[in-house]
């Protein structure tokens, strides 16, 4: 009989049972277990589940409102990834007599459960801006609905970079504008750019590292899927090198679910090309760099708050746009600052001097008006209110 079906669905086949097994056990085995601990557990007033999904530690994403919070007291629990089935079930006790789950992106078990009402769940949203289509942008109308148990549908509060973009996280969310949830006022990680101690520390690491200025190059991953996750090699290194060198070195920080693939610098250009993807925090070298090399990454977007030039390495463009999906017109947006090649990249680095940076204003303006140091703040006041 399976030997059946599985020739009835060919390639399909593995995916449908790998589906099937998950939404049994998220969707009927977790949401069992949930509402029988709701019925047994009051809620702890003032406790704090942060949930750092991907990480095994907590994510810097979460350090400013995780420094507001203790100082309020609220009681903070720190979950980060969780790697079995007894590990998600503890979870899931947790969350049961949790007041508030704080998270930076979507989290299957969270989804799949039927929240209790005094539960307050809040997305800090790990990007900022709106760039690359996600969530239910990305799905076949007909799917919206369902993929995965409507990802976003238990949220009370999700935070957003500014008002423009607004339409955006409503289209891939499906959270209706009405009900108040969207917010925008601002993303918690990016007060630490606002930050003069910060700033004076990263200044600090700066002069200790090199005298040199230094480019970052910062893509974002490539692949289809996570298991297939690669960091682009468009950069030739040595070209770089002999152009650049006695006046710039070359950071490179890889995507964090790239890190498990080898990345190729030649040994005669390891004095020029430091990869610090394992090392240092992506802030600290956004304040760090003079020049970001980028390419769809929404960093680029943190990277405006300050007058500083980005230039879009783009040679897969046209590929990239049609396999994701962009919600702003990027190609027009960045356009005098975008190249395809290690050459025309180079010529702007030396005529960097003549860098239109009204784009730079453009974008700050008006998907960053949010983030202007506070946005902690404000997450932590309506977090008394909800």
């Amino acid at each position: 009989m399976n030997s059946f079906i599985e020739k009835k669905f060919g390639k399909y086949y593995h995916p449908i049972i790998w589906n099937l097994k998950r939404t049994w056990k998220y969707k009927v085995i977790y949401v069992s277990v949930y509402k029988k601990l709701i019925k047994q557990t009051k809620i702890i007033p003032d406790s704090v589940i942060i949930f750092t999904r991907d990480y095994e530690k907590m994510s810097p994403s979460f350090d400013r409102i995780y420094t507001q919070l203790k100082e309020k007291q609220f009681l903070i629990t720190i979950i980060n990834r969780l790697n079995n089935e007894n590990e998600e079930l503890d979870f899931i006790k947790k969350l049961a007599s949790a007041n508030f789950v704080i998270v930076n992106q979507a989290c299957t078990i969270i989804n799949a459960l039927p929240i209790r009402k005094e539960t307050k769940l809040i997305n800090l949203w790990h990007g900022c801006g709106a760039l690359k289509k996600f969530g239910c942008s990305k799905m076949k109308s007909w799917n919206k609905n369902f993929y995965p148990y409507k990802r976003f549908n238990n949220y009370t509060l999700f935070t957003v970079s500014s008002d423009k973009i607004l339409k955006y996280y409503e289209e891939a969310t499906k959270i209706p504008l009405r009900k108040g949830i969207l917010k925008p006022i601002g993303i918690s990680r990016t007060d630490i750019f606002f930050d003069k101690t910060f700033i004076n520390n990263c200044e600090q690491k700066k002069k200790q590292l090199t005298e040199k200025k230094i480019i970052l190059y910062a893509p974002t991953l490539r692949g289809n899927t996570l298991t297939e996750a690669f960091t682009p090699e468009y950069i030739n290194f040595k070209e770089m090198k002999a152009a650049l060198g006695n006046e710039y070195i070359l950071i490179i920080k890889r995507h964090p679910d790239t890190l498990d693939k080898p990345y190729n610098i030649p040994d005669d250009c390891k004095d020029f090309c430091i990869d610090l993807s394992f090392d240092g925090s992506i802030s600290e070298l956004i304040v760090m760099s003079d020049i970001l090399i980028s390419d769809y990454s929404s960093l680029f977007f943190e990277w405006c708050l300050f007058d500083k030039p980005v230039i879009f390495l783009t040679p897969d463009f046209e590929e990239y746009v049609d396999e994701r999906g962009f919600y702003i017109d990027f190609k027009s947006i960045v356009e005098k600052a975008r190249c395809n090649n290690t050459q025309e990249l180079i010529n702007i680095i030396k005529n960097i001097n003549n860098y239109d940076f009204s784009f730079v204003k453009q974008i700050r303006n008006d998907y960053m008006s949010a983030c202007d140091g506070h946005s902690t703040e404000r997450i932590v006041e309506l977090m008394k209110s909800l």
